[in-house]
């Protein structure tokens, strides 16, 4: 059995404060497999600023296309028929939006896989859930992920054990994003990425 086969990192799970430029890498890897024309397939997540600046919500938006669904949005800019039992603080969860975009890309053939993010509004949805399961865990899916995932701090209880074994998982690297690493990781990670 060749060992140095099954030790290779073949997933990069970004960590990090809200905020900090995680999506924004995974945005630079976008660009620099498109340049290069790598097969790659996923989403990432992109917040929406209302007329005066202020946050009012987030898209998902697929990575080869830009298409885009609503992910959230605060409750003031939606009407009462939009309100829904998913919530997570003042953001409202559009989760039949949400599966519809991201859930396609997991059946993708492409050699690398962005997820962006992990997260308490996307694990919402059980079949998420279980599509990650089954790419990190139960399938021998060749695709190299590239995923963002939230600290450990601020993980749900009920979803601590799929962090614990996120992290635990030995082809995973855990790289946590800070204002001295973010402009050179899009590099680093490309690195990491086979031809």
């Amino acid at each position: 059995m060749d060992t140095g086969a099954t030790l290779r990192t073949s997933r990069v799970l970004l960590t990090g404060p809200p905020g900090i430029g995680k999506t924004t890498i995974c945005k630079k890897l976008v660009s620099m497999m498109e340049e290069r024309n790598y097969k790659f397939d996923g989403f990432y997540t992109e917040e929406i600023r209302g007329p005066n600046g202020s946050r009012i919500g987030f898209d998902v938006v697929l990575a080869k296309n830009r298409d885009r669904s609503t992910l959230a949005r605060v409750e003031n800019v939606i009407n009462q028929a939009q309100h829904s039992k998913y919530k997570v603080g003042n953001y409202h969860v559009f989760l039949n939006d949400f599966e519809s975009t991201a859930l396609p890309t997991f059946d993708s053939t492409a050699d690398t896989l962005l997820i962006d993010e992990i997260g308490k509004m996307e694990l919402f949805s059980q079949k998420f859930h279980d599509k990650l399961v089954k790419l990190f865990f139960a399938t021998s899916n060749g695709a190299f992920v590239i995923a963002t995932i939230p600290q450990m701090h601020k993980v749900p209880q009920r979803h601590l054990p799929l962090f614990q074994r996120l992290r635990a998982d030995k082809a995973s690297k855990v790289v946590t994003v800070n204002r001295q690493n973010r402009d050179n990781l899009p590099d680093e990670i490309f690195s990491l990425i086979p031809l």
